[in-house]
């Protein structure tokens, strides 16, 4: 028999559909769903949950394939997860389980993917496509409920705001984390939330470091799955201060996917230009990379060489989403791991969408690098409230209306033309088109607080659940660089903060610590 096995506090989420079949029954996984569907089979039934913490056992083997694509991408490939027991239904699938005495996975089968590309002739019929199926997205979750967006004041976010707003949506309040006193972004996102006539929160960023220890502290208890994302402290701290003041049943909206969903067709272009280039000059670029020690300080060498060696190491679309190119590095995964990484990318790949490369990776991407990265964040932080988070540019709707511009004029040299387009209509051009700094805080300081460095510490212990996979060489080179806090390269950082919080993570699941 099958036993489905909510999460402690909330039924099975309704993205996933269950149909029973002669004998057997159907679950479908949407490919952008933030929610992930695992499970592991025993003697006597199949035991299926959204939450990965409430199925792993004490004593579970971790799995070297699941942990070394974690490492790389900043994410467990489906359908692996963490431990060999336990699997995930892949995203973009329907999954066949038999009903037999003794279930088992028997296959998947390929959901029909999005819609392929819609020509329009002019930017006004864009805008309205867009819109459109926006409009949709926030009537259909958010009518009749009080509303907060999370609000950097981006195209993203701010194109939630300007709608919710044209739609007269309930009680809308705008919520920005700001960086310190003189954040020039978080003093812009006010002035559109001006400008918009919505009310306006400000967060303040705690810069004495209880915000990372609270994160690694916590990791699992607030987090049901493993994801390594650097930006993920200064999240949870706006997210934790901003509960006490969402009302009761409301909406939390949150920006993720616009990026990948009308920001990749150029660069998937700009990948295919680097694979043009000759085998030679990749494998090259690849050995200066590791021979200069490149990764260890940042400069425009630093970053072509980067990409050279992911370009080596990976095919396209799986290299331009990877997290870094320290593959031989940092982690050294045997030729059999990577070899059983690239299977279940490739296998997963015709799943995601049709064969054009622009395509590839904006699904890669949406369904790896957003659902099951970004949006993890936010996601679980919610759990035991009455709070529901919707990622708006991540739900069906909005994914087919952005595979389809992928031929629209412009979207292929200007980023996300169409979104700051159809905002410009609502608030000032100088608001939209201008240059936008991530939502990340310095690394540096983050990286050099007690907080990290214990915790960085215990990977060079070897009872520590992730030593035995990284570089012990590599782990003391770059200790003295946080200890004094000297800036690395953005994909490196990103690297430490995936192995320290991926080992907290691990460690508090496996022990059972989740109720500190």
């Amino acid at each position: 028999m099958i036993t489905e096995l909510a999460s402690s506090r909330t039924p099975l989420p309704t993205s996933f559909r269950f149909r029973d079949r002669s004998g057997a029954t159907e679950i479908s996984v949407p490919l952008t769903t933030t929610e992930q569907l695992y499970y592991r089979s025993d003697e006597r039934s199949l035991r299926i949950s959204d939450d990965l913490r409430t199925l792993q056992r004490p004593n579970d083997e971790l799995d070297e394939v699941a942990i070394y694509s974690y490492l790389q991408f900043g994410a467990v490939v489906p359908p692996l997860s963490p431990w060999k027991s336990i699997r995930r239904f892949v995203p973009g699938t329907t999954t066949i389980v038999s009903n037999a005495s003794t279930p088992s996975v028997r296959k998947s089968c390929p959901q029909k993917p999005p819609t392929q590309a819609i020509r329009s002739p002019n930017i006004e019929q864009q805008i309205s496509m867009v819109v459109s199926a926006l409009d949709r997205s926030l009537l259909e979750h958010c009518a009749g409920r009080p509303v907060t967006i999370l609000f950097s004041g981006g195209v993203d976010s701010g194109l939630l705001a300007a709608r919710a707003a044209v739609l007269g949506l309930k009680n809308v309040t705008l919520v920005n984390y700001s960086f310190g006193p003189n954040d020039a972004e978080s003093m812009l996102a006010e002035q559109m939330a001006r400008h918009l006539g919505l009310k306006f929160v400000r967060i303040m960023e705690d810069t004495g470091g209880s915000d990372v220890a609270d994160v690694l502290r916590h990791a699992g208890v607030y987090y049901r799955t493993l994801f390594g994302d650097h930006s993920v402290a200064p999240t949870c701290a706006m997210i934790r201060a901003a509960i006490p003041q969402c009302e009761a049943g409301g909406i939390v909206l949150e920006g993720t996917g616009a990026d990948s969903g009308f920001g990749e067709f150029g660069r998937a272009m700009q990948w295919q230009r680097v694979y043009a280039l000759p085998a030679w000059s990749r494998k090259l670029g690849a050995m200066a990379y590791r021979t200069t020690r490149a990764w260890g300080g940042e400069s425009k060498l630093e970053y072509y060489l980067r990409i050279l060696r992911r370009a080596e190491q990976l095919k396209h679309p799986f290299a331009a989403v990877a997290e870094n190119a320290l593959l031989g590095i940092a982690y050294h995964p045997s030729k059999e791991d990577v070899d059983a990484i690239e299977e279940h990318l490739a296998g997963w790949l015709p799943h995601l969408s049709p064969p054009d490369p622009r395509l590839q990776l904006a699904a890669f991407d949406l369904s790896l690098g957003c659902a099951s990265i970004t949006a993890q964040k936010s996601r679980s932080l919610f759990d035991g409230t009455s709070l529901d988070v919707v990622y708006p540019y991540l739900l069906p709707d909005m994914v087919n209306v952005a595979f389809a511009s992928v031929d629209w004029p412009g979207s292929g040299t200007e980023v996300k033309r169409v979104l700051k387009a159809a905002l410009a209509q609502h608030v000032p051009s100088t608001m939209v088109y201008r240059a936008k700094s991530g939502f990340v805080a310095s690394m540096p300081d983050k990286f050099g607080h007690r907080a990290f460095l214990t915790a960085f510490d215990k990977l060079l212990e070897p009872q520590a659940p992730l030593s035995r996979f990284l570089d012990r060489k590599f782990l003391l080179a770059i200790r003295s660089k946080l200890a004094t806090k000297q800036k690395l390269p953005p994909q490196t950082e990103y690297f430490i903060w995936c192995a320290v919080f991926g080992n907290e993570w691990i460690e508090q699941v496996s022990r059972g610590n989740l109720n500190s």
